[in-house]
């Protein structure tokens, strides 16, 4: 199942998200039960002093600005295509034949 999680992320360009959980995942696991809990403890009373909300921040914005870049690749490549396509269209009527895609898509 790990194997599978790892091959799927390298797929999707997230390998070094995951591999960074993984360690994170590993180093917990090892750790002393008495020092996760110290962890986890800390870990909250930073949150709710407000010390981590700048990271917090931080990871949501990244996260944001990836899902908007995404979201304009994808706008951006569709215009492409759209465009490709209107001018084959208007090739083909000014010849009168039908002509041979250079693209990808057909």
């Amino acid at each position: 199942m790990l194997r599978d999680v790892l091959v799927a992320s390298i797929e999707r360009g997230q390998f070094l998200f995951a591999l960074v959980g993984l360690i994170a995942v590993i180093m917990v696991i090892k750790m002393p039960p008495a020092d996760v809990s110290k962890l986890v403890f800390r870990l909250v009373e930073s949150f709710e002093n407000g010390k981590i909300l700048g990271y917090a921040l931080a990871v949501v914005f990244a996260m944001g600005w990836f899902w908007h870049a995404r979201w304009q690749r994808r706008l951006v490549t569709n215009e492409i295509h759209r465009i490709g396509q209107v001018r084959s269209d208007l090739q083909r009527q000014a010849l009168g034949k039908k002509l041979k895609s250079s693209g990808r898509r057909t």
